[in-house]
């Protein structure tokens, strides 16, 4: 019986050690491309609050904008589930992309009809390019 409540004691031991260490799960993956400097940056934004450019190094951000990503993916989890797409019609404008687990999000600048939660993701976006991207 001492045996096995060892052996029960080390598989414990051993699951909590392999879960040490592990990588904060992604909670949004946003791009922005085109515009006047014709700029594609990808940032990578992590669920305990840091994010990335263009596969950098991760950076701890305010917990403003964390807080502002994990209401956007809410916002737009419906639009992501269907895949929605907001084409604009402005020559050069900027496109926007969002991805999450619940699928993904495309828009341009100037669209027409875009929904709140589109908007609030554009203003994160510039302001995380702005803040990690240069």
């Amino acid at each position: 019986m001492r045996a096995v409540s060892l052996a029960i004691g080390l598989a414990a031991a051993a699951s909590l050690a392999a879960g040490c260490g592990g990588t904060a799960g992604d909670l949004l993956a946003l791009e922005v491309s085109g515009g006047a400097g014709d700029v594609h940056d990808r940032i990578r934004v992590t669920d305990d609050g840091r994010a990335s450019c263009n596969g950098g190094m991760l950076a701890p951000i305010p917990n403003s904008q964390l807080l502002a990503a994990r209401e956007d993916k809410r916002l737009l989890r419906p639009l992501a589930q269907q895949g929605v797409t907001f084409p604009g019609a402005i020559a050069g404008a900027r496109n926007f992309v969002a991805r999450s687990q619940d699928g993904t999000v495309t828009w341009s600048e100037g669209a027409p009809r875009i929904p709140t939660a589109v908007g609030r993701t554009t203003l994160l976006i510039i302001e995380l390019e702005r803040q990690i991207c240069h």
